[in-house]
């Protein structure tokens, strides 16, 4: 009771000075937005911190001293600076579905959103596409090992769930000098729930905070225990299958400035950058059997399951929403194909809903136009305008002539410039670090006692810490950054939200963006090892729910971003 009253206190105190100690930003137009954020931010700090401070430490909060890191492979050593003599590329595929045959014999709910449409619950009633993982094994012929790159559809997986599907793996690590396993997420908001945050939180947050009182209340799971196992055989057999199918041959890179109509900064208003660029390795065996394209851009993939008050199946069926469509397009023009998605806080699709003027009867059309038309950019970026329009497969829109003279219809290949296709000297090295971060959000503190989230809580004086991964991959002199999470794209390359002028504190974010550390032709691999949150600039940093803060929600506190930056300036 003591307990309970103090946190009481302690949230009317804090109440009390949201209203006496605003926040003041340095441009005075905002001044009542920010007074509103304070308000809302220390509102929410108090009541998640009282609650945090009555709930129980599950069997996923650790001390410091207890805490063992197992599973973790550190990459390619030695780094080297230049190719090795007689280095060829090698590099296997597989592409493994993730949708079990028997799905009734699982409780599956979609990961990504919470709507009133769909009455909170989002359970799966069908499927649109396919819920896959896309595994790469890549080596340099150096004699270092080989690297593993798997991606999965879904919201997101732990650095905890990583290392799972890695201790299923460890003979193969050992028969095939395997130096690392990184496995990402494109982050599509319509597959399986594989964070368990999304998964009818009316019914487990009151269930489970009961049983931080009494023994007599079980707590219920995130997620579907038997699923997951399900997902990590899945994920480990195809990382088996791509290892297994590694041939030689030679790759190239190509790069395209593809335009802001096809990003959208959706609900960060604070933050001005917007990556358009859409990246493209392409692997081609000397046998000539299927090549590989390996693509990296900044979208969110949540159309599919944004659920809307016409259609009654949008929200509830599984879809890989636009990266699936751009994988079909790829397979039908005879490649196989694996994305990587990017610093995506807050960034989105464009071109939506219309879609050149055009209604469509359901959101999937939406995903099928855009992630069609991406599929046949990455076939074109090296090709001209002229070759595009001669090639009926790039051409061809499947558009009728009453559509295409609608006023907002465009052609994507109009005005197109190619791009210059350059060589990939067989050169790999992939650097990976473990690092803490320091967790001072008590709503993620919350989530995490109360099971909402596969997370090791690292218990040390006091604070609570994640352990997570970050880390660097180089393919000839083409690198990319390894993020565990959604990064703001200001702080990949610049911009507003970093500068005192254009931050809710009024102050500069002190640390370096990813190109001072690595320079600005440096790609994002998004989500990687680790579905860490959202990271945002320490100085734009408030609880705020709304106004183009609700990101903060998700985030594991206000350091996020300079504890990595600092830590991405050592690994540099």
């Amino acid at each position: 009771m003591k307990k309970k009253f103090l946190s009481v206190v302690l949230v009317m105190i804090l109440l009390l000075s949201s209203v006496v100690t605003p926040a003041y930003a340095a441009d005075e137009g905002r001044f009542f937005e920010n007074l509103a954020l304070k308000a809302i931010s220390t509102v929410m700090n108090g009541l998640t911190g009282a609650l945090n401070s009555v709930l129980k430490e599950g069997e996923n909060f650790v001390e410091n001293e207890s805490f063992l890191l197992e599973d973790f492979y550190c990459g390619t050593e030695p780094l080297l600076s230049e190719k090795a003599e007689g280095a060829r590329w090698s590099l296997g595929y597989d592409y493994t579905s993730l949708i079990p045959e028997n799905m009734e014999d699982y409780k599956l709910y979609l990961g990504g959103f919470i709507a009133l449409e769909n009455g909170f619950i989002n359970k799966v009633k069908g499927v649109y596409d396919d819920m896959a993982v896309r595994t790469v094994a890549l080596s340099d012929g150096s004699g270092r090992g080989v690297s593993v790159f798997a991606t999965v559809d879904s919201i997101g997986l732990t650095n905890r769930d990583i290392r799972t599907i890695r201790s299923l793996l460890a003979d193969l690590v050992a028969e095939k000098n395997i130096n690392s396993i990184n496995i990402f997420s494109t982050h599509t908001h319509s597959a399986i729930d594989t964070q368990g945050l999304w998964t009818q939180n009316y019914l487990k947050i009151p269930v489970n905070i009961a049983s931080s009182f009494t023994d007599k209340v079980e707590k219920l799971s995130g997620t579907d225990e038997n699923y997951m196992r399900f997902l990590f055989e899945r994920v480990s057999e195809s990382i088996e299958k791509a290892v297994s199918s590694m041939k030689t041959g030679e790759m190239t890179f190509a790069q395209k400035d593809i335009g802001e109509e096809y990003f959208k900064n959706k609900n960060r208003d604070s933050a001005t950058a917007l990556m358009t660029d859409l990246s493209r390795f392409c692997f081609v065996p000397d046998d000539n059997s299927t090549p590989t394209i390996m693509a990296n851009m900044s979208a969110h993939a949540d159309v599919a399951g944004l659920p809307v008050n016409n259609d009654d199946k949008a929200g509830n069926y599984i879809s890989g929403d636009y990266i699936y469509y751009i994988g079909e397009t790829l397979n039908q023009a005879g490649y196989n194909f694996m994305f990587f998605n990017g610093a995506v806080c807050g960034i989105y699709i464009g071109r939506e809903p219309s879609a050149d003027g055009m209604e469509p009867e359901e959101r999937i059309e939406i995903c099928q136009r855009y992630g069609r038309e991406i599929g046949k950019m990455l076939l074109s970026l090296s090709k001209t305008e002229e070759e595009i329009r001669n090639d009926p497969f790039l051409s061809e829109t499947g558009d009728s002539a009453e559509e295409m003279e609608n006023e907002e219809y465009t052609l994507w290949y109009e005005n197109w410039k190619a791009e210059e296709e350059k060589v990939v000297e067989p050169l790999l090295n992939v650097n990976i670090k473990s690092i803490r971060i320091p967790i001072t959000n008590h709503v993620i503190k919350i989530a995490a006692k109360l099971g909402l989230i596969n997370h090791t809580v690292i218990k040390e004086n006091e604070k609570y810490f994640v352990s997570t991964e970050i880390g660097t991959v180089q393919l000839g002199n083409i690198k990319a950054v390894l993020m565990p999470g959604e990064i703001c794209q200001d702080l990949v390359c610049g911009g507003n939200s970093l500068t005192a002028e254009g931050s809710y504190s009024g102050e500069s974010f002190e640390g370096k963006t990813v190109y001072e550390i690595f320079g600005e032709d440096v790609l994002v691999f998004g989500l990687a090892n680790d579905t860490l949150g959202y990271v945002v600039p320490d100085n734009d940093y408030v609880l705020g729910l709304t106004l183009g803060h609700y990101h903060e929600l998700l985030s594991p506190g206000k350091s996020t971003a300079s504890a990595l930056m600092a830590e991405y300036e050592k690994l540099a």
